[in-house]
């Protein structure tokens, strides 16, 4: 193998951790963070008060993340 096929082969490897750990982030963060995000404008939009929107913000993300956790972590 030349030092382009080896180097090559070690920079698909590097694309791939940097792919994994940024998609394993965007799982794990995100999604919840979404939802939360979607459940504290719904609870302002439909007049439930400021602290009943954050209240279901939380309430999501804490069960989104580990609903996440629990059937999408591959580890």
């Amino acid at each position: 193998m030349t030092d382009e096929t080896i180097q090559r082969a070690h920079d698909a490897e590097e694309h791939q951790k940097s792919y994994n750990a940024i998609m394993g982030a965007a799982t794990a963060v995100g999604v919840p963070f979404a939802l939360a995000l979607t459940m504290f404008f719904t609870g302002l939009v439909t007049r439930q008060g400021v602290l009943m929107a954050i209240l279901l913000a939380v309430v999501v993300y804490i069960f989104s993340y580990i609903i996440v956790k629990l059937f999408f972590s591959h580890h």
